[in-house]
C-alpha cells in the first residue's frame, strides 16, 4: 500500500500544475496574477489600512499597475508597502507605449522597496516598449484640470529600472522614474512633494530620473534623489540618452550621493545630437533666462558624474545649475562633486563643461568640486568643435552673487580648431557683480597645452577675451580683485576608481589650500574636513597619522565562500572594522563587522568569512572606525571571482522546519532552463519558485510560506536531464 501511494504521489508530482500566486496582498489574503490586478483590488477597497504587497514571482503587465489616492472611489488605505520575498529576484514588466509599468496617481505613503533583509535590488521594473514616452515608474497629479494635489510622501528604493530603448532623437522620450503631470512627458506636474528616490539602478532610458513641478505655481517641494546609479558601468546600448537626473520647478530638492555615468554617446553610437547632462538642477540646457522661474534651494552634493558625451555638435555638461529666478536669490549649493570625462563637440551655442551655471541674483555656492576635463572634443568622424569648453562656466550677465570657491579644476582639452581656446573657468565679464560672493581658493591647472588658457570672459559659448595666467586673472575683475588665494598646480589625482579624483599622496598642492565654508564640514565620502585649512576639491586628505597601521589584507576562496584575513601592526582608539563588499557594476554594501582591539602596540590578526555567494566578480574593503566616529578605508588589492560549479546540486532548505521563510540553494554547471516547484503530500503543485533560463552559477532563493498550512511539502528542481526532489516542513 505504501508503495502504491508513493507511486501515485510521484505521478501527481510529474503531471499536476496550478496557476502560481504571483502577487499576494495583506490584509485580506488576496492572491493575484499581476501587480495591476493587486492594485485594482486595493483601489476597489478589497484591502484597507496598512497594506503589504508581496511580489512572489515575475509578472507581465498588459496595462499600467495604477494606484489611486486613498479615499478616491472605494480605496481606503493608510500606507502601502510593495516588496518581494523572492531571493532570486522578480521582474515586473510589460510592453506599454505612452504608459508606465507602475503609476501613483495622487497616491500617498506608498513604498516600493526592492530590498530583502535591508540590502540588494530584488525588484526589476522594465518597460519593453520602443515607443514614445514609455516609462518605468510614474508619479503624477490627477487628471482634472483643477487638481492641485500630487503624489506625496512616497519612496521608490533599491529597484532595477529600465526601458527598452535609449532614444537619441528629441521628442522620443523614455523615462526610468518620472514625477510630473497627468500626461507622460516633460510637463508641469503639480505638488508631487516629499518623495524619495533611493539606491535605484536605472539604464536604457532617455531620462534616468525626471522630476518636473508646476512651473511658477504648485512647484514640487522637499524631494530627495540619493544613492542612485544612473547609467551602465560600460558604455553601450544601455546608456542614458540625454540626462541622468533632471529636476525642474522644485524647491528644496536634494540630489546627493548619486553615481551618474555613460550619458549620450559618440558620433558612431548616436543618431542625433542633444544636450547631454549628468545632473540638471533647474534646466537641461543653457536656454533658461534670468526671468524664468525654475525653483530654488537645490542641493547637489557628493555625486560622481562621468562619461557624459555628445559627438554630434551639442553640449555635454557634468552638472548644470540653471534654476533662474527673477529678483529672488535661489541659494543653490553645488559642492563635493567628482566630475570627469565630459566630452562634447559643440558648435554655435553649445559647449562642453564640467559645471555650468545660469542664474540671476542667485546667492548660489559652487564649492569643493573636483573636475577633470581631458581628451579630444571632436575625434573623427565628428564635426569640428567651434566653441570654448572647460571646467566651470558662469554664463549670464545679469547673474550676481555666485560664489566659486575651493574647487579643483584640471583641464587639458584639444580639438581640431586649435585657435578656439579651452579654459579652466569662464565668467560673464570683468565687472561681474560678486557682491558678498567670492571667487577664491581654487586650483586651475592646464599644463603646457597650447590650446589652453586659464580663463575667459563672455556670456556666449564663444567668448573673445582670454586670460593666460593666474597672475593676470587675479587682476582681471573690478572693482574687487578675485582669486587672490587660488593656485595653479597639478592636483595629483589618483585617476583610478573608486575615488578617481582623490589626491594620490600627501604632497598634493590641494592640501591645506582651501578656506573653510560654513555648513560644509564633510567631504564626498562623509569624512570630516579640516576646520581651519581644509583640502581643495571633493576629497579631504588627512595628514594625521592613521589610527590603524595595516600590515596585510588578503582573501582566499573556497567554493562559494570568501575568507578575508588582515593583520594590524599597531592600533590606536580602534573601535571596529566594517566589512564592505561590492559586486561588479553595483555599489558598496556593509556585510558584517569585527570588533577592534582599542589601543595596542602588538600585531593583531582578524578573519571574516563571506558565505554562500552567487557567481560573480567581487571587491572588498575594510572601513576602520575609531571610538570618535572617524573612519578610514582599506581596499583589497584585487577582485575576487566566484566561478561556476562543476555539477548540479539541490541543497536542503535552511532552516528546516521553518516558519514562515526558508532558503534553498542550488548549483548550475551549465546555462539552461531551471524549474523549481513546490508540492504538497498529495502531489498537488502549490507554488512555482523558479521557471526561467539561468546562466551557470550558484543561486539562493527565499521562500515565504505564510500563505500555506502547516505540513510536509516537497520541492523539485529540473534542469536538462537533472532532477532532484527534497522534503521541507512548515510548522506554524
Amino acid at each position: 500500500m505504501k508503495k502504491m501511494f508513493s507511486l501515485f504521489a510521484l505521478l501527481l508530482l510529474l503531471t499536476m500544475s496550478v496557476n502560481a500566486q504571483n502577487v499576494t496582498v495583506n490584509p485580506g489574503a488576496g492572491s493575484y496574477a499581476t501587480l495591476k490586478d493587486a492594485f485594482d483590488a486595493i483601489n476597489a477597497g478589497t484591502h484597507t489600512g496598512a497594506v503589504t504587497v508581496d511580489i512572489l514571482l515575475n509578472t507581465t503587465e498588459s496595462a499600467t499597475a495604477a494606484l489611486n489616492a486613498s479615499g478616491v472611489g472605494a480605496a481606503s488605505y493608510t500606507s502601502i508597502a510593495v516588496t518581494t520575498s523572492n531571493g532570486a529576484g522578480v521582474t515586473v514588466e510589460g510592453t506599454l507605449s505612452a504608459a508606465a509599468i507602475i503609476r501613483l496617481i495622487c497616491a500617498d505613503r506608498v513604498t516600493i522597496d526592492g530590498r530583502i533583509g535591508g540590502s540588494g535590488r530584488f525588484i526589476t521594473i522594465r518597460n519593453n516598449s520602443n515607443a514614445l514616452n514609455a516609462t518605468g515608474i510614474w508619479l503624477s497629479n490627477g487628471s482634472s484640470a483643477t487638481d492641485s494635489a500630487g503624489a506625496q510622501n512616497n519612496v521608490v528604493r533599491n529597484c532595477e529600472i529600465s526601458c527598452n530603448l535609449r532614444v537619441d532623437s528629441s521628442g522620443s522620450n523614455t523615462f526610468g522614474i518620472l514625477a510630473g503631470s497627468s500626461v507622460i512627458g516633460i510637463n508641469a506636474g503639480r505638488n508631487n512633494d516629499n518623495n524619495s528616490y533611493i539606491d535605484n539602478r536605472i539604464v536604457k532610458c532617455r531620462y534616468g530620473i525626471l522630476l518636473h513641478g508646476g512651473a511658477a505655481v504648485n512647484r514640487s517641494d522637499n524631494n530627495v534623489i540619493t544613492g542612485n546609479i544612473i547609467g551602465p558601468v560600460v558604455a553601450g546600448a544601455d546608456n542614458i540618452g540625454k540626462v541622468g537626473i533632471f529636476a525642474q520647478f522644485q524647491d528644496n530638492c536634494l540630489i546627493s550621493n548619486n553615481h551618474v555615468q555613460n550619458v549620450g554617446g559618440t558620433f558612431n553610437t548616436t543618431t542625433a545630437g542633444a544636450d547631454r547632462v549628468g545632473i540638471g538642477a533647474g534646466s537641461e540646457s543653457w536656454a533658461s533666462t534670468p526671468t524664468t522661474t525654475t525653483g530654488g534651494n537645490y542641493t547637489v552634493t557628493n555625486n560622481k558624474v562621468h562619461d557624459i558625451t555628445d559627438g554630434r555638435t551639442f553640449s555635454a555638461i557634468g552638472i548644470l545649475c540653471a534654476s533662474t529666478r527673477s529678483g529672488v536669490p535661489t541659494n543653490n549649493l553645488v559642492a563635493n562633486n567628482e566630475i570627469y570625462n565630459i566630452i562634447g563637440n559643440g558648435t554655435l551655442g553649445d559647449a562642453c563643461w564640467g559645471i555650468g551655471h545660469s542664474g540671476n541674483t542667485s546667492g548660489d555656492l559652487i564649492a569643493y568640486n573636483s573636475i577633470y576635463m581631458v581628451g579630444d572634443l571632436d575625434p573623427s568622424p565628428s564635426v569640428n568643435s567651434t566653441q570654448v569648453s572647460g571646467g566651470i562656466r558662469v554664463a549670464v550677465t545679469g547673474d550676481s552673487n555666485t560664489t566659486v570657491r575651493n574647487n579643483s579644476i584640471y583641464v587639458d582639452l584639444t580639438s581640431n580648431s586649435p585657435d578656439t581656446f579651452k579654459v579652466c573657468i569662464q565668467m560673464p565679464s570683468a565687472t561681474y557683480q560678486f557682491g558678498s560672493a567670492v571667487l577664491d581658493n581654487n586650483d586651475y591647472y592646464f599644463g603646457t597645452n597650447p590650446q589652453m588658457r586659464l580663463g575667459a570672459l563672455g556670456t556666449t559659448s564663444l567668448p573673445t577675451t582670454f586670460v593666460a595666467t593666474l597672475a593676470a586673472w587675479q587682476t582681471t575683475f573690478t572693482p574687487v580683485n578675485q582669486d587672490a588665494n587660488s593656485i595653479s598646480a597639478d592636483p595629483g589625482y589618483a585617476l583610478a576608481p573608486p575615488n578617481y579624483l582623490i589626491p594620490l599622496t600627501g604632497t598634493s598642492p590641494l592640501l591645506l589650500a582651501a578656506d573653510p565654508i560654513a555648513g560644509i564640514t564633510t567631504d564626498i565620502l562623509g569624512e570630516t574636513r579640516n576646520a581651519t585649512t581644509p583640502t581643495i576639491g571633493a576629497y579631504e586628505f588627512d595628514l594625521v597619522a592613521l589610527p590603524v597601521e595595516l600590515a596585510s589584507f588578503t582573501a582566499s576562496v573556497n567554493n562559494r565562500n570568501v575568507t578575508l584575513n588582515w593583520t594590524t601592526s599597531t592600533e590606536v582608539n580602534n573601535s571596529r572594522f566594517d566589512i564592505e563588499r561590492k559586486l561588479y557594476g553595483s555599489e558598496w554594501i556593509t556585510i558584517g563587522n569585527v570588533a577592534g582591539h582599542g589601543t595596542v602596540s602588538t600585531s593583531q590578526n582578524y578573519e571574516y568569512t563571506d558565505k554562500s555567494l552567487p557567481t560573480g566578480l567581487y571587491s572588498y574593503r575594510l572601513k576602520q572606525i575609531d571610538f570618535n566616529g572617524n573612519f578610514e578605508y582599506y581596499n583589497l588589492s584585487s577582485e575576487i571571482g566566484i566561478g561556476v560549479p562543476t555539477k548540479f546540486n539541490l541543497s536542503q532548505n535552511y532552516p528546516n522546519p521553518f516558519n514562515p521563510s526558508t532558503s534553498i540553494n542550488f548549483d548550475l554547471p551549465v546555462d539552461g532552463n531551471v524549474s523549481i516547484k513546490l508540492y504538497d503530500l498529495t502531489g498537488r503543485e502549490v507554488s512555482t519558485l523558479v521557471n526561467e533560463i539561468r546562466t551557470a552559477g550558484y543561486y539562493t532563493i527565499n521562500f515565504n510560506g505564510s500563505n500555506l498550512s502547516s505540513g510536509t511539502y516537497f520541492y523539485k528542481l529540473e534542469s536538462g536531464d537533472f532532477v532532484s526532489t527534497k522534503k521541507m516542513m512548515l510548522i506554524k
